[in-house]
């Protein structure tokens, strides 16, 4: 089984939503999952401090809740933002700036106090390497699909157990579970709400806040082409 983070705002693409829209959002998620994590959309970095101000009153003081800047911060607008946050209680400051920005990422951890995951938009264990021995990650954030599949993540994980760290995952939720139930410094498995589910035979299994490593070949995924069919593009 692995503790389920998931995603309140999970699409940049689209605008922030209204404060209530998100607080409907986190009672839904809340029901299911062990933590929550706020994306940070404004453009004014003051609304995005009250907006997680806001959802620590809404979750209570106790509930993990993390924040996603989705690299759009300056070094200094991180630490602006960090130090502002550190009174939330925030169980991580995600992306804060600039994937290989190592040096700012430390910055932000070591100034703010506020811990940092990241690594999503890394690519290799080197870089994650450069990223933990620069002391700017306390929860290194490999993905699979990004860093070149499953060997890779693994040594990261390794490489973070041997720092004294705890491994975390960015998105194929359906993989990761695989390899969270894999490594002994497993933190949250990251869930997001894309709805991918509907294309897939057997989706994620979840309950009560925990995710259920299937017992299946393989990574277990098989997707369902017919659900798929009505998506398909002819010319």
């Amino acid at each position: 089984f692995c503790n389920i983070n998931c995603m309140v705002e999970h699409c940049t693409g689209r605008p922030a939503l209204p404060k209530t829209a998100v607080a409907r959002e986190a009672r839904r998620q809340k029901s299911v999952a062990r933590a929550l994590s706020l994306k940070l959309l404004r453009s004014v970095l003051e609304q995005d401090i009250d907006r997680v101000q806001a959802m620590r009153k809404f979750v209570g003081s106790d509930f993990p809740l993390m924040a996603d800047a989705n690299m759009r911060w300056t070094v200094d607008q991180a630490v602006k933002a960090a130090t502002a946050l550190a009174s939330c209680g925030l169980y991580w400051l995600e992306e804060p700036v600039i994937p290989d920005d190592f040096i700012g990422h430390a910055r932000v951890q070591s100034v703010a106090g506020v811990p940092v995951a990241s690594g999503e938009n890394l690519h290799s264990t080197y870089e994650f390497s450069q990223l933990i021995e620069s002391g700017g990650v306390t929860y290194p954030e490999p993905d699979a699909a990004t860093v070149g599949g499953i060997t890779p993540w693994l040594k990261i994980a390794e490489l973070s157990q041997a720092h004294g760290l705890q491994v975390t995952s960015h998105g194929i939720h359906d993989i990761h579970v695989h390899l969270l139930a894999a490594v002994p410094n497993a933190d949250y498995l990251e869930v997001h709400g894309f709805g991918l589910e509907r294309f897939i035979e057997e989706p994620l299994q979840m309950n009560n806040g925990l995710a259920l490593a299937p017992d299946r070949p393989g990574h277990g995924v098989v997707l369902d082409f017919e659900a798929l069919e009505t998506h398909r593009h002819t010319t």
